[in-house]
C-alpha cells in the first residue's frame, strides 16, 4: 500500500516536472540564437575569410552551427568546390570547402535585403540573401549573389543546421562593392 502511495506521487510529481524539462531544452525563438540571426552570422563570421587569419578548419570553425555529433542531413551548394554538389553529412560538405577557403585571400560577404524565417518549438526554415567577393591567392577575384534557404533542427537546446540549399550567380565584382560588410536590421 505505501509502495503505491509512493509510485503515485512520483508519477504526480513526475507529470508536472515534464514541461519544465522541454522548456529547458527549447530553441530560443528570437534574438541573437534565433535561426534568422544564426544564419547571417553563418556566412557573415563562420565563411569569412580576412587576409592573415588562420587555417580554415570545418570542425572548429562550424561547430556552431552544424551538429558534428550527428552529421546527417541535405546539404546543397550549387556554388560547392568540386564535382559534387550534394552532400548527406555535413562534415564530408564542409570538409569539401577548406581547400576552397584556405587558397583564398581574401573571402567578404554582404546581406541584402532578402531575409525572412519561420521558426517553430523543433524545427525552423530560414531564407537570407547575400553576396560575396572571393579574392584567390592566385587566380581572379570572384564576386557572387546567393540565395540561401537553411532548415534548422534544435539539438540540446540549440540550433542546428540540418538542410542547406544555396544557390550562387556570378556578378561583376564592382556590382557588389557597396554591399559588402551590411548586416541585416533586425527590428
Amino acid at each position: 500500500m505505501n509502495f503505491t502511495k509512493y509510485a503515485v506521487a512520483a508519477l504526480a510529481l513526475g507529470s508536472f516536472a515534464t514541461p519544465a524539462l522541454a522548456q529547458a531544452t527549447l530553441c530560443p525563438q528570437e534574438g541573437a540564437n534565433a535561426p534568422l540571426a544564426l544564419h547571417e552570422e553563418w556566412i557573415m563570421e563562420g565563411w569569412e575569410r580576412h587576409e592573415g587569419d588562420p587555417e580554415f578548419i570545418f570542425n572548429e570553425e562550424m561547430a556552431k552551427f552544424y551538429d558534428l555529433e550527428n552529421t546527417e542531413g541535405v546539404y546543397w551548394d550549387n556554388f560547392a568546390p568540386g564535382d559534387k554538389q550534394l552532400f548527406s553529412d555535413a562534415l564530408e560538405y564542409g570538409q569539401n570547402w577548406e581547400g576552397h577557403i584556405n587558397a583564398s585571400r581574401s573571402i567578404l560577404h554582404g546581406m541584402t535585403d532578402v531575409n525572412e524565417a519561420v521558426v517553430g518549438k523543433d524545427t525552423a526554415s530560414s531564407a537570407i540573401g547575400f553576396v560575396g567577393r572571393i579574392e584567390p591567392i592566385e587566380g581572379d577575384v570572384v564576386a557572387f549573389d546567393t540565395r540561401s534557404q537553411l532548415g534548422w533542427s534544435c539539438v540540446d537546446g540549440v540550433w542546428k543546421i540540418k538542410q542547406e540549399l544555396n544557390y550562387a550567380w556570378i556578378v561583376e565584382p564592382e556590382s557588389i562593392e557597396a554591399v559588402l560588410g551590411r548586416r541585416l536590421q533586425f527590428n
